[in-house]
């Protein structure tokens, strides 16, 4: 498996245009091995001269930028272990993260050697100073508008044509008994046989990882068993083979050690889309309030950060007597409302004559234009749910 400093490179050579995506993370002085550092700082320079960025005019650059050990045959095996150039910010970062942790161990190593504490809390203050910079430096890199319009890489990296782009969050939510859990079984089913959730039309697979805290394997093979034979029927590929299920009984993502063993199945898997949830248990507390939210909502960007859409079940808030609709908000701190791109909850349809017709209701208003339906019906079709108006 490749270093994240190799592919940052890599994922540069394979789109010149995240260049700038890598830079708002890291410079040439923040990698480890000097080579790559150097490397960076030549293509730096390259796009500063408004010079092509590939890996031929790269690779035709080594010998000149005094890169031993580093050939064209390395930049192409990097390239190939990168699944797609718009994760190189999640890589950046891990470099990022990188050269904090050494800087830190240099300003221990020195607090230790020096003799005079005096001189080794001043060393130390100074070092952490410089850390602390280095940190914050290159969050806020304002442009012109002119050079935001200039930049003609806004195309849609669609994971589920026209429902699920790259590093979208979206939280479903519906009452107990709703169905939500089913329609979060056939999205992910379905986006991994190659098979739109809602049109059934065919479309290009994805990797898809369920990190489930509420249900156990036996409750997912007396679900999905039906589905999972149809969708491998009419789909481009097996789900069976393409869903990677992880049920545990809870996780705590403000611990660093649960939240790095879910980064380690996303290093491992690489997933185009992540389920994860309910989000009620993805923390051993209840979320009250902004404080609760705060450290969890952080442990999941962390996770969006690597390029991957996010979907997440949860429960709605409570229902009042007579004040009418069940508020399909999620329940808990108003952070949670405020965090996703997109909010969708599950409502009976009280206009409809069946008790299988619902409502997908926006509780917060898209921040981009999806085609998700606005009503869906149970055990109409083939598939446990089915879009019954436009989209």
């Amino acid at each position: 498996m490749i270093t994240p400093e190799q592919a940052v490179i890599a994922a540069v050579l394979l789109d010149s245009r995240v260049l700038r995506f890598a830079v708002e993370q890291v410079g040439p002085g923040d990698f480890e091995d000097q080579a790559l550092g150097a490397i960076f700082a030549g293509i730096l320079s390259m796009g500063a001269a408004h010079e092509p960025v590939d890996v031929i005019t790269v690779s035709g650059k080594l010998p000149g930028w005094e890169v031993p050990g580093v050939d064209v045959v390395d930049l192409h095996t990097w390239m190939g272990e990168v699944p797609t150039a718009s994760s190189v910010g999640s890589y950046a970062a891990k470099v990022r993260e990188g050269s904090l942790r050494r800087g830190l161990q240099i300003v221990a190593s020195r607090m230790v050697t020096t003799l005079d504490p005096g001189v080794a809390i001043a060393q130390a203050t100074e070092g952490l100073k410089g850390l602390q910079l280095a940190a914050s430096k290159r969050h806020l890199l304002p442009k012109t508008l002119g050079e935001v319009l200039l930049d003609d890489n806004d195309e849609y990296d669609w994971v589920v044509d026209g429902l699920l782009e790259r590093q979208d969050r979206l939280i479903l939510t519906g009452g107990e008994g709703s169905g939500k859990s089913t329609l979060v079984r056939q999205l992910a089913l379905m986006t991994a046989a190659g098979i739109h959730p809602f049109t059934f039309f065919k479309m290009k697979p994805a990797r898809v990882l369920v990190v489930d805290t509420e249900n156990t394997e036996r409750q997912w093979r007396r679900a999905v068993r039906p589905m999972v034979s149809k969708a491998a029927m009419h789909g481009r590929v097996n789900p069976a083979d393409a869903v990677h299920l992880a049920c545990t009984p809870r996780l705590d993502l403000s611990k660093d050690s649960d939240l790095g063993e879910v980064h380690s199945m996303v290093d491992e898997l690489k997933p185009d889309v992540l389920f994860i949830g309910p989000l009620y248990r993805l923390i051993p507390r209840a979320i009250n309030n902004d404080d609760d939210a705060a450290p969890l909502l952080a442990a999941l960007d962390t996770l969006r950060d690597r390029g991957l859409a996010m979907v997440i079940e949860a429960h709605a808030g409570h229902g009042h007597p007579g004040v009418g609709e069940r508020d399909l908000r999620p329940r808990g701190s108003a952070a949670l409302m405020g965090w996703p791109e997109f909010g969708l909850g599950l409502r009976p349809d009280k206009q409809a004559r069946s008790s299988n017709a619902f409502q997908l209701v926006r509780w917060r208003g898209d921040r981009d234009e999806r085609k998700w339906p606005s009503r869906i019906s149970r055990g109409i079709s083939d598939w446990p749910w089915t879009p019954t108006a436009a989209f």
